[in-house]
């Protein structure tokens, strides 16, 4: 099956504000369950559905491990995690923070070279109804969060009024979208108001 695709409308940039670029975004067809997974590797591989569900405990738990104790972990050719640290406090002097302050933050999966090729496909543009939602009021926070990330994979830092832009939601809606993934260290701060920026979490 060929994976689908839609057009949407970037915020339009400080130097041509009277074009809107226009970047494809895959339509997704909803989320495959660890469930589903299961049954689709015991179909194809002929393992037993216990056997599957046993080595996928097993690799849970040495990456946890091994991550907590400080190394990156190869899971097979999918790719590698590593762990990200944050501090309680901003730091400007090393000497002002304590071990207790610093924290285990988010885990990243960075995909080999190898299983990124293999995941290219055929792309067909969506037919009407499946087109990707346009309404700014029906986007949910999913979808917020997706366009957030997808804009910061091609621009530095986004400011609020930009994420408003590019959500359609009002000015005290979007500072608490933005607050809220500063919290899950999704995103970070730059900056003091009324020139703060939000820039993709290290």
């Amino acid at each position: 099956m060929d994976a689908l695709y839609d057009f949407l409308p970037a915020p339009p940039s400080n130097t041509d504000e009277n074009s809107q670029r226009l970047y494809p975004r895959i339509v997704s067809k909803g989320t495959v369950t660890f469930k589903d997974l299961t049954e689709k590797i015991a179909n194809h591989s002929g393992l037993s559905k216990g056997t599957i569900l046993a080595v996928m405990d097993e690799i849970e738990y040495w990456t946890a491990h091994l991550l907590s104790d400080g190394y990156r972990v190869q899971i097979g050719n999918i790719g590698t995690a590593s762990v990200s640290l944050k501090a309680n406090t901003e730091v400007y002097d090393p000497s002002d923070i304590h071990a207790q302050s610093i924290q285990f933050g988010k885990i990243r999966l960075t995909a080999s070279k190898k299983f990124a090729k293999q995941c290219y496909g055929n792309v067909l543009r969506a037919p009407a109804g499946q087109k990707i939602q346009r309404n700014p009021k029906a986007y949910s926070e999913e979808e917020r969060l997706n366009l957030l990330l997808s804009y910061l994979e091609d621009h530095v830092y986004i400011t609020l009024k930009t994420y408003g832009e590019l959500t359609g939601l009002p000015k005290t809606t979007a500072w608490r979208d933005l607050n809220k993934w500063v919290k899950a260290d999704v995103i970070d701060i730059e900056g003091r108001a009324p020139h703060r920026v939000y820039v993709k979490h290290p």
